[in-house]
Formats: structure tokens, sequence, C-alpha cells
């Protein structure tokens, strides 16, 4: 099962880069890989590594690298990272900027994506210095003559020079490729063997800040796989950088960053001393690091969090008061498939929604049944608290919690009342009728499985996969009057148009 399990999130990650990027190949029309000398593109969407069944013009962190540093005007950038797969295995798993900081950016992109990326890596204390000769200084530093003469400092550096490339070639011709050149780093360390040491704690992300202009970026996307952040880099001095920003869509919670780093208030040790308890619970214990970035950055017109895994007060305050005044659009959803007891804003917190964020156009939200009802109070507290929405989406919940255990008939797992047009209808009524300020002019009603099609039941809801249920309500202008109209649909399955 964990074998499975294993190749299931690998063969996810290929997924995910399809669809994110959406760029069509197969076999038998493969993607030339950009070089130096072809024309310079305007938007880079790379999936790296390089696969046989979807390919990109860019499938190495090189090329990507290569092409920001020569090509003016590449105002989208988009880099997915697949980890290791079948066929292939990606150039690391970040841009492969130099420690002297010399390296720069030709391009300001406006629009950037992240899936996979590394941001924290650095490479002085994660490859090269492991790469180093076991004579360098314990830094990993090149040896230096502590001597006042000249000619002996000149002597001992051409000493170690030629002993350097001496032992490269001994291993090259001894085939001991170990040691030889292919070992990973050694040219770079032999490169960037005199970086001050001031430079050699510099992480990916800050070199990245100092190569490329950050200003122009007004959209950021960054997923959840790979982010470990322990330093200052991602948390404080790209949100700094970031001056452009007017929409930010961050996916899960980063929890894979180290606790000391980021700060006292961040983590609550309970977590730790319930690892064995139920994952639900421990949740609310823990503010996810992704907080602490979405909160850093300069107040947004437009913010999604998908699977942030809590919405406590910790959390949601701070987020809503932080970009709430310029707010307009805002989604925050956790899929039902993916948790079990999925957490729902209260009452409380959507009127302080309201409050917090006056100018918000577009809202999209998870929402349950409650007592075999309609969330009536939920949205009761919308239409009193948001003048200017228009625009609403709910996710309600599919899975009956109340049904029999031995349940296995659809009608019997299918949460109560069921979604229907008229369903729908009811519910726009309502919403309209309490509504202040602007009038509803769209609500969509979702459950079922609207996340990735690869995605599966971590809780035992297997027969959701693949299933969806909607209903879609607008006012339609006839003889110039508004009317409401409502219709509604379903899938049993659904999945890629390859």
């Amino acid at each position: 099962m964990a074998r499975q399990n294993n190749i299931r999130g690998r063969m996810n990650w290929f997924f995910i880069a399809v669809a994110l990027f959406a760029i069509p190949a197969t076999a038998s029309e493969l993607v030339k890989e950009w070089m130096p000398d072809d024309p310079c593109p305007t938007a880079i969407h790379a999936v790296i590594p390089n696969i046989r069944t979807h390919k990109s013009p860019f499938g190495t962190y090189a090329s990507v690298h290569q092409a920001m540093q020569i090509c003016p005007n590449i105002t989208e950038l988009r880099m997915a990272n697949l980890g290791v797969t079948c066929v292939d295995h990606p150039d690391g798993y970040n841009l492969p900027f130099k420690l002297d900081g010399k390296e720069r950016y030709l391009s300001a992109p406006e629009v950037l994506s992240f899936s996979g990326y590394d941001f924290d890596f650095n490479e002085w204390h994660g490859d090269l210095l492991g790469s180093a000769p076991d004579w360098a200084l314990a830094d990993g530093s090149w040896p230096r003559s502590s001597s006042t003469n000249p000619y002996i400092v000149w002597g001992v550096d051409k000493f170690y020079h030629a002993r350097w490339h001496w032992e490269q070639l001994l291993a090259w011709a001894s085939g001991d490729w170990a040691m030889g050149p292919k070992k990973r780093g050694a040219k770079r360390w032999y490169e960037q063997r005199d970086t001050p040491s001031e430079r050699r704690d510099l992480n990916n992300v800050q070199l990245w800040l100092e190569a490329m202009d950050f200003s122009k970026v007004h959209t950021l996307f960054i997923t959840d796989y790979m982010v470990k952040s322990q330093g200052k880099g991602l948390f404080e001095d790209l949100p700094d950088a970031l001056t452009g920003l007017k929409t930010l869509k961050i996916d899960g919670t980063w929890e894979t960053a180290v606790v000391e780093s980021l700060g006292d208030d961040v983590y609550n040790p309970k977590y730790v001393e319930m690892s064995g308890s139920d994952k639900d619970e421990r949740r609310e214990l823990i503010s996810p690091p992704a907080r602490d970035f979405i909160t850093a950055v300069h107040p947004l017109n437009s913010l999604t969090w998908t699977r942030s895994e809590t919405l406590q007060d910790d959390v949601f305050e701070p987020i809503i008061k932080r970009h709430g005044p310029t707010l307009k659009h805002l989604v925050w959803t956790n899929p039902e498939l993916r948790f079990k007891n999925r957490p729902i804003l209260s009452v409380e917190q959507i009127r302080n929604l309201g409050k917090w964020a006056p100018e918000l156009t577009n809202l999209t939200i998870d929402l349950d049944r409650k007592d075999g009802t309609w969330p009536w109070k939920h949205l009761k507290a919308i239409s009193e608290t948001m003048p200017n929405l228009t625009n609403l989406t709910i996710y309600l919940d599919m899975h009956d919690r109340a049904a029999p255990p031995k349940a296995r008939t659809k009608e019997d797992l299918l949460a109560k009342p069921l979604l229907t047009e008229k369903a729908a209808l009811d519910i726009f009524h309502i919403l309209n009728l309490f509504k202040t300020g602007e009038k509803l002019q769209n609500i969509q009603l979702r459950q079922g499985d609207w996340e990735d099609p690869w995605d599966e039941s971590t809780w035992g809801a297997e027969w959701m996969e693949g299933k969806r249920v909607w209903a879609n309500c607008s006012l339609v202008e006839e003889r110039g009057v508004r009317t409401p109209r409502c219709e509604e649909g379903h899938a049993e399955e659904f999945g890629f148009k390859w």
C-alpha cells in the first residue's frame, strides 16, 4: 500500500504539471527544447524534468535561468517540478544562481507560478561544501597562505590550483567518477571557491531577489509542494520586494517549515505531543506558516487559499484585517474529499469578513448543511454584511455524516436536502431577499469532487471521487425585468482532455 501511494504521489505531480500548463504534446510530437539562439519567448511554462509523454520547451532550471538572462520581454514565468519520475529526474529544485550575486535577469515578469520550488536552498551548505576536496579549509573555502610575502601567496595559490586539476585528471583517467569531473557540484565549487563568507549563507530566493526586479509581479501562485523555508528569504525579503502584487494564490499550509525559524507564536508545542492523535484535531493546534507569508505581502485585491486546513481565528483574522480594505475577490476552500471534518467559517467570522472587507465583490467558500437543512444563518450573514458582493460560489458538503454506518447506495450517502434546481432557486431568492446593497447576480452551488481528477479521498469517501453536482443561478434580463434563473447538472466521471 505504501508503495502504491508513493507511485500515486509521483503521478499526481505529473498530472499537476499538465493541468497547470496545458502544453499538448505526445510521444509523436515532442516539443523542441529552447536554445539560446532560438527566438526569445514572452512566456515560459517550464515542466521539470522533461518526460516523454509531456514535454515543455523548458525542461531544466538551467534553460530557464539562461533565458531570463538574455531575453528582455518574458512577462510570465511558470515552473512545475515533477520530482524524480520513471524516465527522468530534475536538475535540482531551484534556479542555479551563483553566490557572487553578479547575475542579472533582463526580464521582469508580471506573473509567477511555482510548484515544487525550493526557495530556501543554500548551495554552499547544501551541495558545494560536500564537493570540496579534502584539503580545503573546514568551511569549504580555498586554502590561502598567511604569509605577507606576495610571492609565497602566489606560489601557494598556484600549487592548490595545480593539485585540484591534477586530482580531477587522475579521477577521470581512473574512471573514479565519484571524485572526478562528474561529481555533483565539483565544478561549481571550484568556480565559487572564493565566495566571501557573508554570501555563503544566502538562500536561493535571496539570490533571486538580487538578480530580478520583482516589483512588476502582479500575480503570484505558490503550491505547498517543497515549500520548507527556514529563514527570512521567503517570509520577509520576498514579500517586501513584491510591491506591485495584486493577486496571490496559495495552495497548502507549508507545514514543512522548521519550527524554530518561524517565531515562538507560530507553532504550538502540543502539536508534537499529540502526534499520534487524530489529524483533524491536531490541525487546530497549529498556525500554518503560509499565514505568515500571506500577511507579509502588500495589501491584495484578490486572494486564493486552498487546502489551508484551518480557519481558526489566529489565522483568519490577521489575514482578513491585513487585506480586507482592498480585497475584492476571496477564495478560501478546503476540499471535502481530502478533509473529513473540513473547517467552515462561523456566522461570526462571516459577519467580520463583511465588516473588514467591505469592497468584496466575489466570494468562494465552503459551507455545510446544518441539521438536515441549508446553512440559512450563514447565508443570511453573507447577504446582510456584504453590500458589494455580486458573485458567490459555495462548495457544499456531499457526504451525509449521519448516514448509517453500512450505507452503500448513493441515495443513502448523499447529504440532505439534495441540491436541485428548485433548491438552488430557493437559496437564490433568500439570499437576495436579505441582500443589502447590490443584488447577487450569480451564485454557483457545488458539491462533490471539484479538485484535480487525480485527487483521492483520505478518509474513506472514495465513492465521491469523480462525482460532481452543481446548480448555477443568475439574474436574467427579460423585458426590462431581471428574473432569477437556475440550472442543475451532475457528472459521474471526469478527467483531462489530452
